[in-house]
């Protein structure tokens, strides 16, 4: 068993609803799996199209047992056939994460950290929200992942997200990811903006983990409940997901 104290979570979050942050982190998950890492996917939200909306996910919802403390994690995480990876979800649209109170979510997130350490990676959709478990998960993770798309509200969104991130992680390393750009030079213009307004009003440093393009068959697959991997698996999105694992995996070595 790896050592329990390697911080090797990544918490994704995402601007404001609907940037693609949760098809993010659960093609994140697989691309990792296929390069040999073992992946725990842990989903910190229960909104209509979360990760068990994303991967096609039934009857998987094990918060409530855990909440009550009838179910520890090793027993409340589940494999992903599909891909290889294994996965601790909510059923879509059932709102009680919002429920967690204080004490239950930091134990929650001391049993994660300390589950941690039979990974490579363990990956947290943190979505938009701003409940006492996802700002808690964030508080846990070595690195944050803020998805944001070229739109200026979701700009806005990014900043106030950069805000709360200052407050509970300070010293968590902050990646962006630009969703939804028309190409690449309007996903760096993007993050450029975001980048200069984080150092001038916030004194925060950020890094661009990637850029990924607008590609209609990311609402395709959701719509047909499957993944890129399943219906297009040479995309040009999975190529820009595929690079940016590179860059986490390198990172992750130097770190060791």
């Amino acid at each position: 068993m790896r050592s329990c104290q390697r911080n090797n979570i990544i918490a994704v979050c995402a601007s404001t609803k609907g940037v693609g942050g949760t098809w993010f982190v659960s093609t994140l998950g697989q691309t990792l799996s296929l390069k040999h890492r073992k992946v725990l996917l842990f989903d910190a939200d229960d909104g209509a199209e979360n990760v068990a909306f994303i991967l096609n996910l039934k009857n998987t919802d094990a918060y409530e047992d855990m909440l009550k403390g009838a179910l520890t994690m090793n027993l409340a995480t589940r494999v992903y056939p599909k891909g290889r990876f294994d996965v601790v979800s909510a059923n879509p649209g059932q709102g009680k994460l919002k429920l967690y109170p204080i004490g239950r979510a930091q134990i929650l997130a001391l049993d994660l950290k300390n589950f941690a350490g039979c990974y490579d990676d363990v990956l947290i959709d943190c979505a938009d929200g701003n409940c006492a478990l996802q700002n808690i998960m964030i508080a846990t993770a070595a690195r944050i992942v803020l998805i944001v798309t070229p739109s200026k509200s979701d700009l806005t969104g990014a900043y106030r997200q950069l805000e709360k991130i200052k407050r509970i992680a300070p010293k968590a390393e902050i990646l962006v990811v630009v969703n939804r750009a028309l190409n690449s030079a309007e996903g760096e213009r993007t993050f450029l903006s975001l980048s200069d307004a984080a150092r001038k009003f916030m004194n925060i440093d950020i890094r661009l983990l990637g850029v990924v393009n607008q590609d209609g068959r990311i609402r395709d697959c959701a719509f047909n409940k499957t993944t890129l991997f399943e219906r297009y698996p040479n995309s040009e999105s999975l190529q820009s997901v595929a690079l940016m694992t590179d860059i986490i995996q390198k990172e992750e070595k130097n770190d060791l």
